[in-house]
């Protein structure tokens, strides 16, 4: 998702996007997504919600 940033914002090949982030809660690896994406790039977000849904990750929504 490195791809989806905000215009004018720099991207080496080893960055993240600021509307997907890697985090680790209560001892879990997980990625955060900003809801943001889902009206600025609707076939980015969807992309990550089908993913994980074919690959029956667990997901849930919540404010951090």
């Amino acid at each position: 998702m490195a791809q989806f940033r905000p215009a004018g914002c720099a991207g080496n090949h080893l960055t993240y996007s600021p509307y997907v982030l890697p985090v680790v809660i209560d001892g879990v690896r997980g990625i955060v997504v900003d809801q943001r994406l889902r009206d600025l790039e609707p076939l980015a977000y969807k992309f990550v919600v089908d993913f994980a849904r074919d690959n029956h990750l667990k997901t849930e929504e919540r404010e951090i």
